[in-house]
């Protein structure tokens, strides 16, 4: 039943449908990132920064498959896959340096545990990275 009344409200808001998936992929690729941060940083004693960065570049090959098959079903294949790919580098590239740069701050001169930071960064970079994927990366000209 609640299925059935989801999949109709969905039904009318597609953005909606794609920003829930969205954020289910990016909950997942968040799971791997944080993953990779805590193991890295705490067992292999490997600075947060640094951490972070290689979670980032994981969480992200993740990401761009999940968001481009599931999330936005793009069927780009060859050159405009390619371009595609180039430009979720891009936008993920961005975020992550801004990710970066708001754990490092948060961390450095706030004093909140990375762990924390890094949470709160994620907050903010998770609707750079919807809408500049969404409008320009797997950009569609109607909502499937």
């Amino acid at each position: 039943m609640i299925k059935i009344l989801l999949d109709k409200y969905l039904l009318k808001f597609p953005l909606l449908k794609q920003f829930i998936k969205f954020c289910i992929v990016g909950g997942t690729a968040a799971l791997i990132n944080f993953s990779i941060l805590y193991s890295l940083t705490e067992w292999l004693n490997i600075w947060y920064v640094i951490s972070n960065v290689c979670g980032g570049v994981v969480s992200g090959i993740f990401n761009f498959f999940s968001n481009k098959n599931w999330t936005f079903r793009n069927k780009e294949k060859g050159r405009q896959a390619y371009w595609q790919m180039i430009k979720f580098i891009i936008v993920i590239s961005s975020g992550l340096v801004v990710h970066t740069l708001i754990v490092y701050s948060l961390t450095e001169f706030i004093a909140i545990d990375y762990r924390l930071s890094w949470v709160a960064a994620t907050g903010i970079i998770t609707l750079w990275n919807f809408v500049f994927n969404r409008f320009w990366t797997f950009r569609q000209l109607k909502l499937q």
